[in-house]
């Protein structure tokens, strides 16, 4: 005849004499418990699974979809990855154009909306598209209305990274090319840069207050 065991209760921690291999509760109480306890965990496990097939799914769905963009999409995210990133850059900073602050939401009619402003436009240049010194914020007024606003542009640019970064922007004509990889690095880089920066600047508030 079996031998009784001695164990603890998974429940209240005490000593029984267990007379069945597959009981791990003092009394029926705790027998009730610790089979709701073994539901939650089978739910908790089922439910973890779940999500993690999602995720999955929701990887591979994002990675058939990356086949299918043209090169044209990728070259729109890759600026707007990199556009946003000037735009938190240059966060507190005033128009490069007008020199007026940059402030408030988008408002196209006082100019009060942040854009990336090109100093050589993409339509000119296109190979300085993706140039930190070439990109810097700008309010809607002088980036849209007045086209950059060229002369007052360069004049503060030059006070921003000096005349010889400005000269070496104005004298670059080599064409480049920018295949689907390089804009998808590109896009993968400045969204990370741009987070790294947010969280930076969140971390200098947190001290700050």
């Amino acid at each position: 005849m079996r031998k009784p065991t001695r164990r603890r209760c998974k429940i209240c921690k005490t000593k029984f004499t267990a007379t069945y291999d597959n009981v791990w509760w003092c009394c029926p109480e705790h027998g009730f418990e610790y089979s709701q306890l073994l539901l939650a965990k089978k739910k908790l496990a089922a439910e973890r699974k779940r999500k993690q097939e999602a995720q999955q799914e929701r990887r591979e769905m994002k990675v058939r979809k990356a086949a299918f963009k043209t090169k044209s999409q990728w070259d729109k995210e890759a600026q707007s990855a990199f556009n946003r990133y000037i735009r938190i850059r240059d966060e507190g900073k005033e128009c490069v154009s007008c020199g007026n602050p940059l402030i408030g939401k988008s408002n196209y009619l006082t100019g009060s909306a942040i854009d990336a402003s090109h100093y050589r436009s993409r339509g000119a240049a296109s190979h300085l598209k993706f140039n930190v010194f070439n990109v810097h914020s700008a309010c809607t007024r002088c980036n849209r209305e007045l086209s950059g606003n060229a002369v007052e542009y360069r004049i503060r640019l030059v006070d921003r990274i000096g005349l010889v970064r400005v000269e070496r922007l104005e004298s670059d004509n080599e064409s480049r090319r920018f295949d689907i990889p390089y804009l998808q690095r590109i896009k993968s880089i400045f969204t990370r840069k741009a987070r790294q920066l947010e969280k930076r600047r969140a971390r200098q508030q947190e001290h700050a207050a």
